[in-house]
């Protein structure tokens, strides 16, 4: 039942963790080798890793919760992360500091590591303050974590299973350490966290988790046990750790754990156990080896040098004295880019000599600032003094937060350094210009995206392909812009074009390229079907289990999708819960809404209505337009036990409409034509809100509209009208609207149809009278449409309309990428 109703529901190193210990897994990578080699289409590859070479990145991610809200406070948390970030930096860490996190603070740290975490990175997350256990699932606690109900875990905590899944699949080699498993303020309340609706109570510490590959988890004590937050400054735990790697950072970090289990057990008597899970296939630690610094040179590439899949640009501006910012003694323009390198515009605003010192003495608001490594992809922190060869390395890393591109001004994004030269700071001003494809049609999540994005329904198709164009032109081995430009061409309906552009851009290393290709493979399928549910191919199955493999969050909600929908083993299913939860960990709204319709639907033995609503409203409560239109359902047909109310429907239902929703339309088509709209019954506005909901592809709307210009008189419009309409809807493949209009189609006398069939041929461009008199010149021209496409002209007078309307929307398709 909520099938038909909701339709498709849409709106993702080493890693030290100090917590408590339970199983990720070897499993689910078989699981997608599986996937993948079952597509057995070309490009198709898992990822691997070359032992020959050690990561040539380093980035750290430090937690520290101690002031929570609803749970006793931790009095060393927050001091025992600071003494890691210290330590982390001092090895040439590139630390991301977090202190007090909220649930939604996670989120963008997720958000972060996306776009900061490249293949080639070692990676070490660090987190201390409150976690606990449910069944075999670990759970981190945000500071603001409040349960007032059994569904509140996804909302409330952030799942170590995911940020494992999460961070593994972006790095190369990750250590996650965790110093956690303190009492559990929530010990003995019970949530739901699985698929099903087994309540399971929560428990102190944490259950082993198996470590993906080339991964080090560290929890600070043993499965199911409490580790101490000690009387001093620090708690035991983590001071063993940094007393010991200062000592000898070179060790590396299996021997190094080995003596912080033994301290930990001598210092706490045998109370306390750290325990690790270890999955590495390289030998790695802490130390920070020296880096040679060399003269740049010219790599002669398009766009720049390329540092991992986003080349640094090339495109900077001289330095010069630009009143737009008047506090700064010097400005920079530069095209906005991940990676800027800002050396021959300092050197000519600077003017160094051989010999001189620099000090950064405040770092940019809205990103980093590092030391690039010529010749390599290597970056280090740009800390401490600087020569006068450091600054000709000097790097910006782009760290503004996303944003849409519906926002841009057309005004460059500021930012500011202070640098210390010759005893006198120097402001720099940073002018930063992004280019026209990323504020038309970047996207959101976008491992390898900008600042700007764009939901599907938001880009303009024109301005988006006039401009992805232009900066392809420019930039042709930018995978970035490829992938762009064809989202400008699927939002143009240029199918294969677009295709091509997102091969293109998965052959340059653009991560969303994966899912792009697994959706315009199904999309292929959908062209002319409307809003069916699809179940996808093995080739389009493959290609999005190649996106999950690189870490990609839409990937995450595509395959996870196809599993909970269409897999009847219970397994599978699983592995689709577990991939949209991972989703939902970086605030993917399309999976929220997913599983909402998930547990709404009253046909499954899954159905469980609270559940279902709080995801459907934290989807809404991100303006998220598949939100909107859910919970217009919601009100609309009293889903969950919510009390209809008709005008908060309405409201729901226009919002999402407005925003570009493909159903939402047929909705409001079908609240003026019962006279459930705030208004009453309003047939003529009804007609209105059917065609734009069949202009974007709903056979419902078709349908629907059809039967209503069949039995009542609309000013302007003849039962020809609905007759044609009614065809297009049966031309679809939703198909229980399919049946529905052909039952009209059937049931109409023949010179209704025959006239439809004359309109819906003007509407081809033909100039014939619409009157039901099918003679000679309508047959020919009709023979001649018909042929034109390839098709056989039928004999029947249903058939050859609907025949016809197949021609219109090959001629005339709808955005495939809003369904």
């Amino acid at each position: 039942m909520l099938k038909s109703i909701l339709g498709r529901t849409l709106g993702a190193a080493a890693l030290a963790l100090f917590m408590c210990p339970a199983t990720v897994s070897a499993q689910q990578s078989q699981f997608l080798d599986t996937i993948i080699r079952g597509g057995n289409a070309p490009g198709l590859t898992g990822r691997s890793i070359d032992l020959s070479a050690r990561a040539t990145n380093r980035y750290a991610i430090v937690i520290g919760n101690g002031n929570y809200s609803d749970a006793p406070s931790l009095k060393n948390a927050v001091a025992d992360a600071r003494l890691v970030a210290d330590f982390l930096k001092l090895q040439g860490y590139e630390v991301k500091e977090h202190y007090d996190t909220s649930k939604r603070d996670f989120e963008e740290i997720l958000r972060r590591a996306l776009f900061d975490i490249s293949e080639d990175s070692e990676v070490v997350v660090y987190y201390a303050g409150h976690g606990f256990q449910i069944g075999s699932d670990n759970y981190i606690v945000p500071v603001d974590a409040n349960f007032d109900t059994a569904y509140d875990v996804p909302f409330e905590t952030v799942s170590l299973g995911s940020l494992v899944s999460i961070i593994g699949a972006r790095a190369r080699v990750q250590t996650v350490i965790l110093d956690s498993c303190r009492d559990n303020p929530f010990a003995g309340s019970s949530a739901i966290t699985r698929i099903g609706n087994e309540l399971r109570e929560s428990e102190t510490g944490f259950a082993t988790l198996a470590a993906p590959v080339n991964s080090l988890l560290v929890y600070s004590t043993s499965p199911g046990a409490v580790a101490y937050d000690g009387d001093g400054e620090n708690s035991p735990f983590t001071s063993a750790f940094i007393e010991v790697a200062a000592e000898a950072p070179e060790q590396s970090v299996n021997e190094l754990f080995d003596r912080v289990r033994r301290l930990v057990y001598q210092r706490t008597e045998g109370r306390q156990v750290p325990w690790e899970s270890s999955t590495l296939v390289e030998s790695v630690s802490f130390h920070s080896e020296p880096v040679e610094i060399t003269t740049p040179t010219d790599s002669g590439s398009d766009g720049g040098e390329t540092r991992g899949l986003t080349p640094i640009s090339a495109n900077v501006l001289t330095a010069t004295q630009i009143s737009v910012n008047a506090e700064a003694d010097h400005v920079i323009g530069a095209a906005l880019e991940r990676e800027i390198n800002l050396g021959a515009a300092l050197a000519e605003a600077l003017t160094p000599a051989p010999g001189d010192q620099f000090r950064i003495i405040a770092p940019p608001s809205n990103g980093r600032l590092a030391l690039s490594v010529p010749g390599s992809t290597q970056t280090r922190p740009a800390s401490g003094t600087l020569t006068t060869d450091d600054l000709a390395n000097l790097v910006f890393i782009s760290e503004f937060q996303q944003q849409s591109g519906l926002s841009y001004d057309g005004q460059p994004l500021l930012d500011t350094v202070q640098i210390e030269t010759g005893g006198q700071p120097k402001t720099i001003g940073l002018e930063l210009r992004p280019f026209a494809c990323d504020v038309e049609a970047g996207d959101y999540l976008d491992p390898d995206g900008t600042v700007f994005a764009r939901f599907p329904n938001e880009i303009v198709p024109e301005d988006a392909l006039n401009a992805c164009q232009t900066d392809v032109g420019n930039y042709p081995e930018n995978g970035r812009f490829r992938y762009q430009l064809g989202r400008a061409l699927t939002s143009l309906r240029r199918f294969d074009e677009a295709q091509a552009e997102y091969e293109r851009a998965r052959d340059l290393g653009h991560v969303r390229a994966w899912n792009a290709l697994g959706d315009a493979i199904s999309d292929s399928v959908r062209e002319t079907g409307g809003a069916a549910q699809i179940e996808a191919s093995e080739e389009a199955l493959a290609h999005y289990a190649a996106g999950v493999e690189r870490g990609d969050p839409y990937a995450y909600y595509s395959l996870g999708r196809e599993l909970m929908r269409h897999e009847t083993d219970p397994e599978r299913q699983i592995q689709g819960y577990d991939l949209m939860m991972r989703a939902l960990e970086v605030g993917h709204t399309f999976a929220m809404n997913e599983l909402g319709y998930f547990y709404l639907d009253s046909d499954s033995k899954y159905y469980e209505p609270e559940r279902g609503l709080r995801y459907l409203r934290e989807s809404a409560a991100r303006d998220d337009i598949y939100g909107f239109n859910n919970m217009g359902l919601v009100y609309l047909n009293g889903m969950g036990g919510v009390t209809p109310d008709m005008a908060e429907a309405q409201e729901w239902f226009e919002k999402a409409a407005n925003g570009g929703h493909p159903i939402a339309p047929a909705n409001l088509g079908r609240m003026y034509m019962r006279g459930t709209a705030v208004e009453g019954t309003d047939l003529a506005k009804a007609v209105e809100w059917f065609d734009i909901g069949l202009a974007r592809g709903d056979a419902w709307a078709g349908t629907n509209v059809g039967f209503l210009l069949a039995r009542n008189e609309v000013p302007g419009l003849t039962r020809a009208d609905g007759v044609l309409r009614a065809a297009k809807a049966a031309a679809l493949r939703h198909p229980e609207a399919v049946a529905e209009a052909r039952r009209l189609l059937d049931a109409l006398p023949a010179s209704d149809v025959d006239a439809g069939t004359q309109a819906l041929m003007n509407e081809l461009g033909a100039d014939l009278v619409v009157d039901g008199a099918f003679g000679e010149q309508s047959q020919q021209m009709l023979n001649d449409m018909l042929s034109a496409s390839g098709a056989t002209p039928p004999e029947d007078r249903v058939e050859r309309l609907i025949a016809l309307a197949r021609v219109f929307w090959e001629s005339s398709p709808f955005r495939v990428d809003l369904y």
